[in-house]
């Protein structure tokens, strides 16, 4: 489907003579495919994909146990037989074996799926059909976050602007080729928002069964996708206290509760065996479940039990660019400042129906009511987090709504024309800027630091967590030894180069032995500087006298990597 937009849009583009704005929106988002298409390929691999790519695996050959598919069976028996987590997992009882059952399906299955359609044999290019389906997502995604601020604000630059807000996010943008966790989490609760919005709009069976199918979905993927579903929930039973109210209305709610935890059923098979029973032993471990860490925080390395309240706030705003964390911070008050007086306005102490005034204002508290509500459950239940605030990008959605009506409720107090202009060109500068920094990064966006906070940054904070400029690394060592087999790396933190090694082209992968801390029998050393402790809070990168740098990998003033070369 994703494929045969930029075609209709093009086809409208031409057609469509009068409608500048339009035109202007299909040119966007068909230039913005494009650079998905052209592009998806520059991304490192991480480990959650390989991750993703064995729970999807698992599950499908879970699914396949209860049909007679035979040969469809013993192809993807072959496969899990090759998936390194399996040997620890097999023979366990489904769903309390390790990790993968506690993860959705929603991508990992018809990812793996499509493996076994397309006959997808090589590391290579199957990593890259996950990296083509995971932007293909974001990419309606978006089309969706325009549509639902075209919705809200019912003006097409306003939508634009915030699309583009939406993004020309650097870290989301990266994330959106390689993060099939946090970035499908995002693009779902986006699609399942806007269906939400519809709902809050009017309430019907058809658009409460499009919301509880994505809200199905969002929970599925991630555990906090439970937060829509109840919010609206919420807001429908503060809408009850209005009295305007039917049973009808209430049958609907009853519909739409029942509809999203069948789907959720559906789409999640690690409930098929004990719905309830099962799913509370979901939040059970994820609110318990944290890795045995040290993150650099601040220039100090602090276990991942102990990390600060504010380690989460603080990697937002220094990886945000700046002029939306601004426009966020007068959209988040003068909304606050609005529901307050709304709020203190009471009328014959029937306060309910005064906290919004017609739909609009009812999606900007509910927006705003989920932001802050998330937020101080973070502060309130101390929920760990940690390698940046990946894990609830998500937030962004929230973060660029409320920056996109601080852009909005600017224009507003802006009369005349002439100054309007000039809203929107120091906007459009800066969007321009934020895209060249996007250029400069590529494919590193996900190191992304805003300029207020880079520098000296890499001594402060853990850059490149993932590991993703591996890739690079090892493409330049293979040109600078292009006729040496084999070429053996040293490696504190050796994931990321077992991950880059699965794309690389099988040739080159047989010209590279990792040997780990064993330094003297290696012929390069690379420093990803990944926690340069251990748990221990021990100094990893010690460097034999006998290697000499030759190289590092400084990106806009920041370091990621370095290199040594033994030298006798």
């Amino acid at each position: 489907m994703a494929l045969c937009l930029p075609k209709i849009w093009l086809i409208k583009l031409f057609k469509d003579k009068n409608n500048i704005s339009k035109k202007i929106i299909y040119l966007f988002f068909s230039v913005f495919f494009l650079i998905g298409i052209f592009t998806f390929k520059d991304y490192g691999l991480t480990g959650d994909e390989i991750f993703e790519r064995q729970t999807g695996f698992y599950w499908l050959n879970y699914i396949l146990s209860f049909t007679s598919f035979d040969d469809l069976k013993n192809v993807v028996a072959i496969k899990v037989e090759q998936n390194i987590f399996y040997q620890q997992l097999k023979g366990l009882t489904l769903p309390r074996t390790e990790d993968v059952p506690f993860y959705g399906v929603i991508f990992s299955l018809p990812a793996a799926f499509l493996e076994i359609i397309f006959k997808i044999d090589d590391s290579k290019k199957y990593y890259y059909l996950y990296h083509f389906l995971n932007f293909g997502l974001f990419f309606i995604a978006s089309i969706f976050f325009y549509k639902l601020l075209l919705n809200r604000f019912s003006n097409i630059n306003i939508a634009l602007v915030g699309t583009l807000f939406y993004v020309l996010s650097p870290r989301i943008y990266a994330s959106s080729f390689f993060n099939n966790k946090d970035l499908v989490f995002l693009s779902l609760t986006t699609i399942a928002l806007y269906y939400c919005f519809k709902s809050l709009e009017k309430i019907n069976y058809k658009n409460l069964l499009i919301f509880s199918i994505f809200a199905a979905m969002c929970t599925s993927s991630r555990i906090a996708g439970v937060m829509l579903p109840v919010s609206f929930v919420t807001f429908y039973l503060l809408s009850l206290l209005s009295n305007n109210k039917n049973l009808n209305s209430l049958l609907s709610m009853i519909f739409f509760c029942v509809s999203y935890f069948i789907f959720l059923i559906l789409f999640w098979p690690a409930l098929w065996s004990g719905p309830i029973e099962n799913l509370v032993l979901v939040f059970k471990w994820f609110s318990s479940h944290t890795p045995q860490a040290r993150m650099l925080f601040d220039g100090k390395y602090i276990h991942t039990n102990f990390l600060p309240y504010n380690y989460i706030f603080t990697w937002i705003f220094i990886t945000t660019p700046i002029l939306y964390t601004i426009l966020f911070i007068i959209g988040y008050f003068i909304i606050l400042q609005r529901f307050f007086l709304r709020f203190i306005s009471v009328k014959e102490k029937n306060y309910y129906p005064d906290l919004w005034r017609g739909v609009n204002e009812k999606k900007d508290l509910f927006i705003f009511f989920n932001l802050t509500s998330f937020i101080l459950g973070l502060i309130t239940f101390n929920i760990i987090l940690y390698t940046g605030w990946r894990q609830i990008y998500f937030l962004n959605i929230f973060i660029v709504y409320i920056a996109t009506y601080g852009f909005y409720y600017l224009g507003i107090k802006i009369k005349s024309k002439f100054n309007k202009r000039i809203q929107y060109s120091i906007v459009g500068i800066f969007l321009i800027f934020i895209f060249h920094k996007m250029i400069i990064y590529h494919p590193y966006q996900n190191l992304y630091f805003n300029s207020i906070f880079k520098k000296d940054i890499h001594n402060k904070f853990d850059v490149d967590y993932w590991g993703l400029s591996a890739k690079k690394f090892l493409n330049d060592i293979l040109i600078l030894e292009k006729n040496k087999y084999p070429i053996k790396i040293g490696v504190a933190s050796f994931l990321p180069l077992e991950r880059s090694l699965k794309i690389l082209s099988k040739e080159d992968r047989e010209k590279i032995i990792i040997v780990g801390q064993e330094y003297q029998n290696a012929d390069y050393i690379y420093t990803a500087f990944i926690s340069e402790v251990d748990i221990n809070g021990n100094d990893k990168y010690k460097i034999p006298s006998n290697f000499t740098k030759i190289d590092e990998f400084i990106l806009d003033g920041i370091r990621v990597y370095e290199v040594f070369k033994k030298t006798n």
